[in-house]
C-alpha cells in the first residue's frame, strides 16, 4: 500500500472514529430475559415488538430466553407477540439511557381464557394441595385495572352463581348460589387468606377492604361448599382477594378518576425492594360520591312524627336509657339521610424472603367509611366507621401459619329509623396453621392443620344490649385432607374437619369426598359430596337493639320494633297453649314497657284508653266503659300474625319457643366438567343438588299483635249502651291492635314487635351453572354465563317459607377486544336477571307470591332486568399513562336489585392511571 493511500485510510478511520463517537453515544442497550411467570423457566423464540421514536423494531429471545436491542436513547413500549401457550402482553414506559444499558425482564402468563380456570382448590398459603371438585373462576390483574369501579364486586358480575344486592355506589352484598340477605355475611370472604368481614357482625362489606384495584393480583371465586382447608363457615362458597407482593411487583402507580353522581376517586401504590430479599409496599385510596336518592316510608313517618310531637320522641328515647342530650340528638336525626358517601383506605405490607421457599409477610390496613348501609332494622347512617387489621404470616415449603387481628369502630353511626347511636368496637383474633407432605412418589398427599377464632363483640349496649357483658365467642378447629392418585388420570380426595364452638353444646363435624378424572390436559370431570356447616353469628345469639318506630300504621300508635337474638338458652312466649307470658301496650298509662297480663279485662282497658285517645269516646263514656270487666269467655282474644296478616283465636293457640340457634349444615352433591377445546374454547358446567339442614332464617317478627273480637265486643256492650252504639264501638275497638305479645325473657323496652332468628328446618333445591370463553381471534374474545336454580321461594315443613333472595335465572354475554400493539381495549356485556321474591327482615317483596296478602312490610317482588355495560381503554404510546372509561347501565334503565333499595341508573366513570417504574 502506498504512503498516500495509507494516509487516506488512516485519515478515514480517524474521521469515522471522531464522527461515530457522538452517534454511538446517542444510543443505549436494552437487554432482558423472558420467563414463565409461574415456573420461572425461560421462554425461547419470543418475538418482542419495541415501539418508540416514531418506528418499531423487533427482538427475538434465544434458547435461554434472553434478548438484546441497540436503540436510540428514549422511552419505549414492549409488546410480546402471542406464542403458544403464552398470551400476548404489553409492557409500557421502558427507558433506555444515552450510552447506558437497561435490563428489563419480562414474565408471561400461560394463555387462559378469561375467568375460567381448570379446577384447583387452594390451601391457606395459595399452594395447590391437589385437584378437587371445586369450580374456581378468577379475574386477573389485567382485567381488574381495565374496568374502573367504585366497588370490587363489579368485577364479579358476569361470573355464574354470583348474586349481588346493589343498594348504591359503595355497598354491595354478594353471595354464591342464592340465600342473600340485606346484611349478608354468608359468603366466606378472604383477603390474602385473612377473614375480611366486619368483626362480630360478620357482614361482608367489600368497600371496607382497603386494598386498591391496582394492587390486586387476582380475585378467586370458589363455587359451592369448600373443603376443610379453608376453615369453618365455607358452606356458601368463597371469594378471595389476593394482592401483589412487593418482591415480585415494584413501581409506583397513581390513579385519578371521576364520573357521574359527583364521583371522585384517587389511589396510589408504591412498591420497592430494600434488597433482593426484602420488599415494602404502601397503597391508599380516596372516594366520594352521591348515592341515588331513596325515601324509606318508615323513616319518613318517624321523622314527621318526631317533628310533630318532639316531647313524645324525647320521652321514648329517655325511657330507653338515653340522656336528655343524646335523646335530643337522636330525635333531630331520625330519617335524616346523608346521600354523600365517602371512604379513605390505607394498606402497608413488608415481605421478607428468608429462603428460596420461605417468606414472612406483615400487613397493616385501615379503612374509614361514611355512607348508608342497610341492616335488618332499616338503613343505618355510617359516619367515620373505621375498619382496621394487623396480619402476620409465614410460609416455608408446605408449612403455613398466620395470625391476624381485625377491629371495628362504628364512629358516629346511627340507625335512621330512630336516630340512636350505634357503637361497635368489636374485634376478631384469628390464628391458623397448616402443613402438608407427600408419599409414594407424590401419589399420596396429606394436608392437615388447625384454626382458632376469638370473637369479642363490644357495642356499649347499643347493638348487643343486655347481652353485651356475656357475648364472647371462641372457636377451635382441626382438619385432615388426603389426595390419592389412583391412576395418572384419576384422583380421590377425602377430607374431614372437627370444630368446637364455645356457645354450641356439641362439637361439629364435616366431611367431603370426591373423584377427579382428567382424561387429558385441560379436561376435568368431577364428582363430589360435601357436608359443610355454618356456625351461628354473634348477632344470631346476642343481638338486642331497637329498630325504632314500627312500619306502616303501627308507628303512630306507639309501636316499635326490636331485634333480639336467641341467647345461649333461647326464650319463650308461653308455657301452655292458649296462654302467653304477657303483653306490652302503647295504651298503658303506666308506660308501654310494663309487662301486663293478656287477659280480656286488661285488653279491654287498653281498648278504652285507645278509643278515648282517638276521640271516639268522651271522658264520661271512658269512665263508664272502663268500669266494665269482661272475662275471657265474654270477648274472644285474637292473635294477629304480622308475617302472614292472619288472625287466629288465642284459645288453644301454640306459640313455639325460640330455642338457641344451632349450626346449619349444607349437604351438596355435585357433578362438574371443565374442558379446553382446541386451545380456543373453554367450557365449565356444573349440576348440583343442595340440602340445607336447620337453615337459619333472617330476622322474622316472632311476637303477634293482640286484638279483641268485634262481634263479641258488640254483644258485650249492647246491654250497657244499646245495640247501635255497641256496634259502632265494637267495630272501632276491633280495628285497634291493643298490645303485642311479650315476655320477661326478652329485653323489650316498649311496645316492641320482637324480631329474631330461628332454625327453620330443612330445605332442598338443585341448580346448574354454565360458563364459556371463546377466543375468536388474537384480539377478540366472546364469553357467556348462565345459572339456574330450581326454586326462589322455598316451603319449609312446619314453618314460614324462605326466600332465596336471588333469581332462578341469570346470565351474561360479553364481547372483549384487546390489541396489545395499539394499546386499545374495549368490551361490552349484557347482564340478565329474572324477577324474584325478596324477604329479609322487614324488607319484604313477596306480592308476586302472595297476591298482596302477605306480611306487614310487604312490597312488590324484584322485577327482572337486563343491563348493558361498556368499557374502553387506551394505553398512551411511550408514556406511563392509561385511560379507561366505564359506563354501567348504558341505556339508563332504572332497576332495583332488592327491596328497600333505590333504582340504579346509568353510571359513567373515567380513570387515568400513571405508572412510574
Amino acid at each position: 500500500m502506498s504512503t498516500g493511500r495509507s494516509a487516506f485510510v488512516v485519515g478515514a478511520v480517524a474521521t469515522l472514529t471522531i464522527l461515530g463517537g457522538p452517534i454511538a453515544a446517542q444510543q443505549g442497550t436494552l437487554v432482558g430475559t423472558v420467563t414463565d411467570e409461574v415456573t420461572g423457566n425461560p421462554v425461547p423464540r419470543a418475538e418482542i415488538l419495541i415501539i418508540g421514536g416514531g418506528e418499531s423494531r423487533t427482538a427475538v429471545t434465544n434458547e435461554q430466553g434472553q434478548y438484546t436491542a441497540l436503540l436510540p436513547a428514549g422511552t419505549y413500549d414492549l409488546v410480546v407477540r402471542e406464542i403458544l401457550p403464552y398470551r400476548a402482553d404489553r409492557f409500557d414506559n421502558v427507558g433506555v439511557p444515552q450510552g447506558g444499558t437497561t435490563t428489563y425482564d419480562l414474565t408471561l402468563r400461560v394463555m387462559q381464557l378469561q375467568g375460567i380456570n381448570v379446577t384447583v382448590e387452594r390451601s391457606l398459603d395459595g399452594q395447590a394441595p391437589g385437584d378437587t371438585p371445586q369450580t374456581v373462576f378468577s379475574v386477573d390483574s389485567r382485567d381488574i385495572v381495565a374496568r374502573p369501579t367504585t366497588n370490587l364486586s363489579d368485577h364479579l358480575a358476569v361470573i355464574p352463581s354470583v348474586d349481588i344486592i346493589k343498594p348504591g355506589l359503595q355497598t354491595q352484598h354478594v353471595v354464591l348460589r342464592g340465600f342473600n340477605n340485606i346484611f349478608s355475611g354468608a359468603l366466606h370472604m378472604l383477603t390474602d387468606h385473612r377473614l375480611a368481614g366486619v368483626p362480630s357482625l360478620r357482614v361482608n362489606l367489600m368497600h371496607f377492604i382497603p386494598s386498591i384495584e391496582e394492587d390486586l393480583d387476582r380475585i378467586e371465586v370458589v363455587l359451592g361448599p369448600s373443603s376443610a382447608l379453608y376453615g369453618p363457615n365455607t358452606a356458601n362458597g368463597i371469594i378471595h382477594f389476593i394482592t401483589k407482593s412487593p418482591l415480585d411487583d415494584q413501581g409506583t402507580t397513581v390513579t385519578l378518576g371521576g364520573g357521574e353522581r359527583s364521583v371522585f376517586q384517587g389511589a396510589f401504590r408504591s412498591a420497592f425492594l430494600v434488597n433482593d430479599d426484602f420488599g415494602v409496599k404502601i397503597s391508599g385510596q380516596y372516594m366520594r360520591g352521591d348515592e341515588w336518592n331513596y325515601v324509606d316510608a318508615t323513616e319518613e313517618a318517624g321523622r314527621v312524627g318526631a317533628a310533630a310531637d318532639p316531647t313524645a320522641c324525647l320521652l321514648d328515647k329517655t325511657t330507653r336509657g338515653l340522656s336528655a342530650e343524646d335523646a335530643q340528638i337522636a330525635c333531630n336525626r331520625v330519617g335524616d339521610r346523608n346521600f354523600t358517601t365517602e371512604r379513605w383506605g390505607l394498606e402497608a405490607r413488608a415481605d421478607y424472603r428468608f429462603a428460596d421457599d420461605g417468606t414472612i409477610v406483615g400487613t397493616y390496613g385501615r379503612n374509614t367509611s361514611s355512607g348508608i348501609e342497610l341492616t335488618g332494622l332499616g338503613a343505618g347512617q355510617t359516619s367515620d366507621w373505621v375498619y382496621e387489621f394487623f396480619q402476620a404470616r409465614v410460609r416455608k415449603g408446605s408449612f403455613f401459619a398466620q395470625a391476624y387481628y381485625n377491629t371495628s369502630d362504628a364512629g358516629d353511626s346511627f340507625l335512621l329509623r330512630d336516630g340512636v347511636s350505634l357503637v361497635d368496637q368489636s374485634a376478631l383474633l384469628g390464628a391458623q396453621a397448616q402443613y402438608g407432605f407427600t408419599l409414594l412418589d407424590d401419589r399420596q398427599e396429606f394436608t392437615f392443620g388447625g384454626d382458632y377464632f376469638a370473637t369479642r363483640p363490644d357495642s356499649r349496649g347499643t347493638i348487643y344490649g343486655t347481652y353485651d357483658d356475656d357475648d364472647d365467642m371462641n372457636e377451635w378447629g382441626g382438619y385432615l385432607q388426603s389426595r390419592t392418585e389412583i391412576t395418572e388420570q384419576l384422583d380421590f380426595v377425602v377430607a374431614g374437619r372437627w370444630d368446637s364452638h364455645s356457645v354450641l353444646p356439641d362439637d361439629v363435624f364435616s366431611t367431603r369426598g370426591a373423584f377427579v378424572f382428567q382424561p387429558k390436559e385441560g379436561h376435568s370431570l368431577r364428582l363430589s359430596y360435601n357436608r359443610a356447616f355454618s356456625t351461628p353469628t354473634a348477632l344470631n345469639y346476642f343481638l338486642d337493639i331497637s329498630g325504632g318506630v314500627a312500619p306502616e300504621d303501627l308507628g303512630p300508635l306507639g309501636y316499635s320494633t326490636r331485634a333480639y337474638g336467641s341467647g345461649r338458652d333461647g326464650w319463650s312466649l308461653q308455657d301452655t297453649p292458649g296462654t302467653v307470658h304477657g303483653m306490652r301496650s302503647p295504651f298503658n298509662p303506666a308506660g308501654a314497657g310494663q309487662l301486663l297480663g293478656a287477659d280480656a279485662t286488661t285488653l279491654w282497658q287498653m281498648a278504652v284508653n285507645a278509643l278515648f285517645g282517638a276521640g271516639a269516646i268522651n271522658a264520661g263514656e271512658a269512665a263508664l266503659l272502663g268500669a266494665l270487666t269482661p272475662t275471657n269467655s265474654d270477648i274472644t282474644r285474637l292473635l294477629f300474625d304480622t308475617n302472614t296478616k292472619t288472625f287466629s283465636s288465642m284459645t288453644g293457640a301454640v306459640l313455639d319457643d325460640l330455642p338457641p340457634i344451632t349450626e346449619a349444615y349444607t349437604e351438596t352433591f355435585e357433578v362438574g366438567w371443565t374442558g379446553l377445546i382446541e386451545d380456543w374454547l373453554s367450557i365449565t358446567a356444573d349440576v348440583y343438588y343442595m340440602k340445607k339442614n336447620d337453615f337459619v332464617s333472617p330476622l322474622v317478627v316472632e311476637t303477634p299483635l293482640l286484638f279483641l273480637d268485634g262481634a263479641d265486643i258488640t254483644a258485650f256492650l249492647t246491654p250497657v249502651v244499646g245495640g247501635a252504639t255497641a256496634a259502632v264501638l265494637g267495630a272501632g275497638a276491633a280495628m285497634i291492635p291493643l298490645g303485642v305479645v311479650s315476655s320477661g325473657e326478652v329485653g323489650a323496652q316498649g311496645a316492641d314487635l320482637i324480631a329474631s332468628y330461628r332454625n327453620v328446618g330443612d330445605i332442598d333445591l338443585w341448580g346448574a351453572d354454565l360458563a364459556f370463553r371463546a377466543r375468536l381471534t388474537n384480539q377478540w374474545e366472546l364469553g357467556g354465563s348462565y345459572s339456574h336454580m330450581s326454586e326462589d321461594y322455598l316451603a319449609v315443613a312446619g314453618g314460614s317459607p324462605v326466600a332465596l333472595n336471588a333469581p332462578k335465572d341469570k346470565g351474561s354475554l360479553s364481547l372483549n377486544f384487546r390489541d396489545v400493539v395499539s394499546g386499545f381495549n374495549a368490551s361490552g356485556r349484557v347482564r340478565f336477571t329474572s324477577s324474584f321474591p325478596a324477604q329479609s327482615a322487614d324488607f319484604e317483596g313477596t306480592r308476586c307470591i302472595t297476591g298482596g296478602a302477605g306480611g306487614l312490610f310487604e312490597e312488590n317482588c324484584v322485577d327482572s332486568y337486563a343491563i348493558f355495560d361498556l368499557n374502553a381503554g387506551y394505553e398512551v404510546p411511550n408514556t406511563a399513562a392509561t385511560m379507561q372509561l366505564s359506563v354501567n347501565n348504558v341505556f339508563d334503565t332504572g332497576y332495583r336489585s332488592f327491596v328497600g333499595v333505590p333504582k340504579i341508573g346509568r353510571f359513567a366513570m373515567l380513570r387515568v392511571r400513571y405508572e412510574i417504574f
